[in-house]
């Protein structure tokens, strides 16, 4: 008897690797946004660096989690 999901796709794996680097560009996508709009308010400035740091972190977390454990953890 095989093991299928609650929509029937098997064994998949998230992926938590194209998460990563999709943080990454995002993270930067903000900050390049940022340095070319230098007149936005300082609450919008928050907000995106925000977002710029939440994202840096998360993409830290899981690329170097994936450099130190491999690709299976």
């Amino acid at each position: 008897m095989s093991h299928r999901g609650l929509l029937g796709f098997g064994r998949l794996r998230f992926p938590f690797t194209f998460m990563g680097v999709l943080a990454l560009a995002i993270g930067l996508w903000v900050v390049v946004y940022l340095v070319g709009h230098r007149t936005l308010d300082a609450g919008a400035q928050e907000l995106a660096i925000g977002t710029a740091v939440v994202c840096f972190g998360f993409a830290a977390y899981v690329l170097i989690r994936r450099v130190m454990r491999g690709p299976q953890h």
